[in-house]
């Protein structure tokens, strides 16, 4: 009889639990697929089928420019890892993976170039009104980022002042 007992009031323990974390939890809301965001940005744009097909030329011409680009960047990523699984000297190894990372740097740097180069493209087909239209849309998106992401203290380096890192125990003195 206990263990019925105890087994009931486990069990009301539980249902009470999950009903008092569904009220407190928020709904979840489904994430939008990449055409629904499309057409919101156009939409709040209010973007003319001339634009639009403007729009997805400068779209498709950044696509052309990037595949080699991204290409590149994948095979230097692979390279590095095999330079990692390979039975190369320390120092070598470090070298050779310096190398790629700095090539990596550099075909980031021309990716950015080409994302901006399209941005102002994209920009120049676009009146006044949806100009600033367009500068709301980017300061709410880097609000929501901030709010999600909030800035790290910067970095002070291992020889700040206030850092004080522990001494081996070998350099205490003995007393």
């Amino acid at each position: 009889m206990k263990k019925l007992f105890s087994l009931l009031l486990f069990a009301a323990l539980i249902i009470g639990y999950n009903a008092a974390l569904a009220e407190t939890t928020p709904p979840v809301q489904p994430i939008p697929t990449k055409e629904q965001m499309k057409q919101k940005f156009e939409q709040r744009l209010n973007l003319t089928d001339k634009q639009k097909e403007k729009a997805k030329a400068i779209h498709q011409k950044g696509r052309e420019q990037m595949k080699p680009i991204i290409t590149q960047i994948e095979e230097k990523r692979n390279e590095i890892e095999a330079v990692k699984r390979s039975r190369m000297a320390d120092r070598m190894q470090q070298e050779r993976i310096a190398e790629l990372l700095q090539e990596i740097k550099d075909l980031e740097k021309k990716a950015r170039e080409i994302r901006k180069a399209n941005s102002q493209e994209f920009e120049k087909i676009l009146t006044k009104k949806q100009l600033n239209e367009l500068a709301k849309m980017k300061a709410e998106g880097r609000a929501q980022f901030e709010k999600n992401h909030p800035a790290r203290p910067p970095f002070q380096g291992l020889g700040a002042p206030g850092f004080l890192m522990p001494k081996p125990s070998f350099m205490n003195p003995v007393k």
